[in-house]
């Protein structure tokens, strides 16, 4: 399998865990910012995609702007160096504004990719 159909795989995979959390914790920013177990998830899987983020080549990533590819990747980051300075609701918009996004666009390049 191609290393990037797998790293795109692993991007949608962590979407999806960010999704299903959001749907068993809560879907407003309140109840994000009040329950660490929920935040300190999420940034986990935010961070773990911004490092497949990373892994994925410039050209691949170049045909679709409309995603903040190193946005994403500074995101994690600023979560693995910084995060007791992590501003949670910057990642509460985040994942209610870039995730639903990427994980479409993600899956677009997969049928791209596997075509």
């Amino acid at each position: 399998m191609d290393k990037n159909v797998g790293r795109l795989n692993t991007i949608i995979r962590y979407c999806d865990m960010i999704e299903e959390r959001i749907d068993e914790l809560g879907d407003d920013a309140k109840k994000f910012l009040d329950n660490s177990t929920y935040h300190d998830l999420c940034s986990f899987y935010i961070s773990q995609i911004g490092e497949k983020i990373k892994l994925l080549p410039q050209e691949l990533i170049s045909d679709y702007p409309d995603i903040h590819w190193r946005g994403i990747a500074g995101m994690r980051d600023i979560i693995a160096h910084g995060y007791e300075k992590v501003n949670l609701e910057t990642i509460w918009n985040f994942i209610v504004e870039e995730i639903p996004l990427l994980r479409n666009t993600c899956e677009s390049i997969l049928r791209k990719l596997v075509i």
